[in-house]
C-alpha cells in the first residue's frame, strides 16, 4: 500500500491537516506470480481500492482535483496499461465554506521479496524480506561482434 501512503503523505505535505485526513485500503485482490527477477522474486500483485477521506476541507476544490490528477500522472504512470479505473470522488457540502471529501483510487502494486537471513518470509527454502528487487543496469557491452544499422 505504498502508493496509498505516498498519496496521503503528498496531500499532507500540500497542506491537508493530519487530523482531518484518513486513509485505508479496501476491497483488495491478491494475485500470485512467482516471477524470478534475478536478485529476488516478484511473488504477486496487490490490487486494491485506496480510500482517502478529508473532513471539513476548506480550500479550492479544483486545486485538490488538479493535485490528485497530477500526482497520479507523475507517480502512477502505468494506470492505463494496468486497466485501473479512474478515481471516484464524493463531495458532501457541510456549509458555505467546508466540505467532506472522499476519494477512491484503484491501485496495483508489485509484491517483491529479496533474500535476508533473518527475514520473516520462507520461500523456496530460503528466508526473505519484503523489499524492491534491485535491478542491474548495463553500462556497456564487452566482446560484441558485428555492427549496427544506426547512422
Amino acid at each position: 500500500m505504498r502508493k496509498l501512503q505516498a498519496l496521503t503523505k503528498a496531500l499532507k505535505d500540500a497542506g491537508v491537516s493530519d487530523d482531518t485526513i484518513y486513509s485505508f485500503a479496501d476491497q483488495g485482490v491478491l494475485t500470485p506470480t512467482g516471477k524470478d527477477l534475478g536478485h529476488g522474486f516478484e511473488v504477486g500483485f496487490f490490487k486494491y481500492d485506496a480510500v482517502i477521506q478529508v473532513e471539513s476541507y476548506e480550500d479550492d476544490a479544483y486545486s485538490l482535483l488538479a493535485f490528485i490528477t497530477t500526482w497520479l500522472q507523475m507517480n502512477d504512470p502505468d494506470r492505463e496499461d494496468q486497466g485501473l479505473a479512474d478515481p471516484n470522488i464524493d463531495i458532501s457540502l457541510n456549509d458555505n465554506s467546508t466540505a467532506d471529501v472522499e476519494l477512491a483510487v484503484e491501485f496495483e502494486e508489485s509484491l517483491q521479496i529479496v533474500p535476508d537471513e533473518s527475514g520473516p518470509i520462507m520461500y523456496d527454502g530460503q528466508q526473505y524480506k519484503v523489499a524492491d528487487v534491485p535491478i542491474d543496469v548495463a553500462e556497456g557491452l564487452d566482446n560484441m561482434e558485428g555492427g549496427t544499422d544506426a547512422k
